[in-house]
C-alpha cells in the first residue's frame, strides 16, 4: 500500500468522526456508559405457591396423628371418656411412662431379645438377598427370570395364611419357641422385597466396570466385594434398615411362636403390660399406657432412619427404578 492511499483513509476516517461530531444528539459509542446488568427478579409464580400450600397441607395431615400419640401418652387413662382438647393439657402426667420404666416391670431381657432378633433379621436379610440379587442381575442363565418371579410370589400371600404352615415346619426343625425360629420367619418374609431391591440396584450400575475388573483378573467374589458393594451401598442400608424394622416391630410372629416370658420380645411385652385386667376374664387396656408403650417402641427405629436417610432415599429409588 502506498504513502497516497495511507493518507487518503486517514483523510476520510477523519472526516467521517468530524460529521459525526457535527450531528447533534449523536454520540461515540466509545462515550456511552457501560449497561448494568440487568438482575431478572421473579416474584412467586402460581406453581410455586401451590407446591408450597399442598405441601405444607400434606406433611401436617402426617404429622398429625405422630403429634396426638405423643401429646395422648401423657393423659390418664381416661382422658378419652372426657373428652380431649385445650383443657387436658392441665392433666398432662408422666404417670405412663413411670410405668413403662418402672424397675418390677424390668423390661431388659426383652430389649435384649428384641435387639437380638431385629440385627438378625437385618444382617441375614442383606448378606443373602445381595447374593441372590447379583446372581439375578449379573449372572445370565437360563431360566433366571422365571427364578426372580418365583421369589417374588410370596408377596401376594398373606402372612396370616402362612402361620399355620410355619408352625408345622418349625415345630419339625426344633425352632419353635425360639428366638432363631422367629428371625428365619422375618427373614424369609423380608427376602422377596429386598431381593426386589438389590437387583435393580445391580441392574443399575453399568457392566463395563465388571468387565473391567474381569480382564484385571479378578473373580466373581472380588467384583461383587470390591466394585459392586461400593456402588450397591445405598440400596444394601435399604434392605438393612427394612429387616430391621421388621424384626425390631415384629408381634404376630412372636406372639404365634413364642411362650416363654423370657424369650419374649419388646413388642410382646409392651402389650402385655398396656392391658390390665380391672373386669373379671375381660382385658381392658389403658389408651394412655399403650401410646406411651408405643412411642418408647418408636425411638430406636427412628433415631435409626435419621442417621441412615439419604443411604435409604437413594437406594430406595434407584432400587424401585431400572
Amino acid at each position: 500500500m502506498s504513502a497516497t492511499d495511507v493518507t487518503r483513509r486517514t483523510t476520510a476516517a477523519g472526516g467521517r468522526d468530524a460529521s459525526r461530531a457535527s450531528r447533534p444528539g449523536v454520540r461515540d459509542r466509545t462515550d456511552l456508559p457501560e449497561a448494568a446488568p440487568r438482575r431478572c427478579r421473579r416474584g412467586p409464580t402460581a406453581a410455586g405457591v401451590t407446591y408450597v400450600v399442598v405441601g405444607t397441607v400434606l406433611a401436617l395431615l402426617f404429622i398429625a396423628p405422630v403429634v396426638y400419640i405423643v401429646f395422648r401418652s401423657f393423659l390418664p387413662a381416661d382422658a378419652d371418656a372426657r373428652g380431649i382438647g385445650f383443657e387436658s393439657l392441665a392433666t398432662l402426667t408422666l404417670g405412663n411412662y413411670a410405668k413403662v420404666f418402672d424397675p418390677s416391670v424390668d423390661l431388659r431381657q426383652n430389649i435384649v431379645n428384641s435387639f437380638a432378633v431385629a440385627i438378625a433379621v437385618a444382617v441375614l436379610v442383606a448378606v443373602v438377598s445381595t447374593l441372590a440379587a447379583y446372581a439375578l442381575s449379573k449372572i445370565r442363565f437360563r431360566g433366571s427370570t422365571v427364578v426372580f418371579v418365583l421369589l417374588l410370589a410370596p408377596l401376594v400371600v398373606p402372612f396370616q395364611g402362612l402361620l399355620t404352615p410355619l408352625s408345622i415346619v418349625l415345630g419339625k426343625l426344633g425352632l419353635l419357641d425360639s428366638l432363631a425360629g422367629v428371625v428365619l420367619v422375618l427373614v424369609t418374609l423380608q427376602l422377596p422385597f429386598s431381593v426386589f431391591v438389590m437387583r435393580n440396584t445391580f441392574d443399575g450400575i453399568p457392566p463395563e466396570l465388571e468387565d473391567a475388573a474381569a480382564i484385571d483378573g479378578a473373580g466373581t467374589g472380588r467384583i461383587l466385594g470390591s466394585v459392586m458393594l461400593p456402588l450397591a451401598w445405598p440400596g444394601l442400608v435399604t434392605t438393612a434398615l427394612f429387616g430391621f424394622m421388621a424384626g425390631w416391630n415384629d408381634l404376630l410372629s412372636s406372639v404365634t411362636f413364642l411362650s416363654t416370658d423370657s424369650k419374649y420380645t419388646l413388642p410382646l411385652a409392651l402389650a402385655s403390660i398396656s392391658t390390665s385386667f380391672k373386669i373379671p376374664g375381660v382385658p381392658v387396656i389403658d389408651p394412655g399406657l399403650l401410646t406411651a408403650v408405643a412411642c418408647v417402641a418408636t425411638v430406636p427405629v427412628v433415631v435409626l432412619f435419621l442417621a441412615l436417610q439419604r443411604y435409604y432415599t437413594k437406594g430406595l429409588i434407584g432400587g424401585s427404578i431400572k
